[in-house]
């Protein structure tokens, strides 16, 4: 199977044709030729103007609904939204019902990768009720590289410290998604002005603030007291960052040395609390959308690497929980399929010109996978991007679940293509 791509944008940074129009002609799945212009026959030609080459996005965090929500997502949409959003590989949290705890459920949520590669988070503590430990070493001889408390943080602090203490003498990674459940309770968006004026409950940055503060006191503890046994391949990552004051923390503590990462999702970066003035239930997060201010810091630690990965922290929630009430609907929106378009244009309008190792580069370092590269001999995988407007409408969605903060909103780009080896998928 030989494909040619004719005069291609290449616009991965980490490549020896970055900002350079191309051909690109791939066979059975490698690279083959790369130049000017290839006049090779081909058993497919994709040829059409202003078209960009980006690595496929590897995004960390998405809800897994399975099994249990196959009214939400089934194996069959997950794949479809992920390959529209030219995302190829994704991390699963733990979220599923009954939750996939057990060696099996691990190496069966890995063997369903077909075309889209799927990396099980496993669970912390048995159905994420924080009271007793799953079998954490055997999860990670499963396959599962990734541990969390469900989508959310463990609220027991001596459950958190033995979590640490076992976990890093293993290479693995184990997540937060900071949060003191005692002050988010019941909060409905960012405590500040708009909260006053729509009459909501607020939820404060210190429900995030005093959560990473805890963790990183409980990481400097067990890290003083590893008594030499601790992996260099552990991190401690924090997911979902929201507020100005989280970033300052994370940055000052990897100016410190220890061993943490983090991510921010995708419409922290776009959307601020000011944008919740209609009552949009898809609109509704958690982490909330917070200031200006805020999402300008969230910006500024993409940029000096405080933040290491963008996220679409992709939640499917059914209609049920969305069409009611502000403050009775569901938390959660869908990212698969918008997450790239949503960051090239939120990139442009603050001319940012490469975004790749945010969603691409600094996500497999972090995942532990190899990251995609564009060259003679290697194998191909990407996804090409049309410069061309367009509104996103539900009926475009793959995903079972339509809860998109990205309803009727117009794009700079399309996705009209993904390559993954010898698979080509157009749009």
């Amino acid at each position: 199977m030989r494909i040619l791509f004719k005069s291609i944008l290449i616009l991965d940074s980490t490549s020896s044709y970055f900002q350079q129009k191309v051909d690109l002609l791939a066979e059975n799945g490698i690279w083959k030729e790369i130049a000017s212009s290839i006049s090779s026959s081909a058993d497919t030609i994709v040829d059409c103007e202003n078209l960009s080459w980006y690595p496929s996005v590897v995004d960390l965090r998405v809800h897994h609904t399975l099994p249990g929500g196959e009214f939400k997502e089934d194996w069959n949409s997950l794949q479809a939204a992920a390959l529209r959003g030219g995302v190829l590989d994704l991390a699963l949290l733990p979220t599923g019902n009954p939750v996939p705890q057990q060696s099996e459920a691990i190496k069966f949520i890995r063997n369903q990768s077909q075309g889209v590669n799927y990396y099980p988070i496993a669970p912390l503590t048995i159905d994420n009720k924080g009271e007793n430990f799953t079998d954490l070493y055997d999860l990670q001889l499963a396959g599962a590289q990734w541990f969390s408390h469900g989508s959310g943080s463990l609220q027991n602090t001596d459950l958190m410290v033995k979590c640490l203490q076992y976990l890093q003498t293993l290479p693995v990674t184990m997540v937060s998604r900071p949060d003191t459940e005692g002050l988010s309770m019941y909060g409905q968006i960012h405590e500040g002005l708009q909260s006053t004026l729509m009459g909501l409950k607020g939820i404060p940055v210190l429900t995030e603030t005093l959560s990473i503060k805890r963790d990183l006191d409980l990481l400097r503890y067990v890290q003083s007291h590893s008594f030499g046994n601790g992996s260099g391949g552990f991190k401690l990552h924090f997911s979902c960052l929201s507020s100005k004051e989280s970033v300052a923390l994370i940055r000052q503590a990897k100016q410190e040395g220890l061993s943490v990462s983090s991510d921010v999702a995708i419409h922290q970066l776009i959307f601020t609390e000011s944008d919740l003035a209609d009552f949009d239930t898809n609109k509704k997060v958690n982490p909330p959308f917070r200031t200006q201010e805020d999402q300008d810091a969230l910006w500024n630690g993409l940029q000096d690497g405080t933040i290491d990965a963008i996220v679409s922290d992709h939640h499917p929630v059914e209609i049920e929980l969305k069409e009611i009430e502000f403050d009775q609907a569901s938390f959660g929106v869908v990212g698969l399929e918008t997450l790239l378009l949503a960051l090239l244009q939120a990139a442009k309008q603050r001319n940012i010109s490469s975004i790749d190792s945010w969603i691409h580069h600094g996500p497999a370092k972090l995942l532990g996978i190899e990251a995609s590269q564009l060259g003679l001999g290697l194998i191909s995988k990407g996804v090409l991007v049309e410069n061309k407007s367009m509104e996103f409408q539900e009926s475009m969605m793959l995903s079972k679940s339509k809860n998109s903060v990205f309803l009727n909103h117009r794009f700079d780009h399309q996705i009209v293509g993904v390559v993954n080896g010898s698979i080509y998928t157009s749009f």
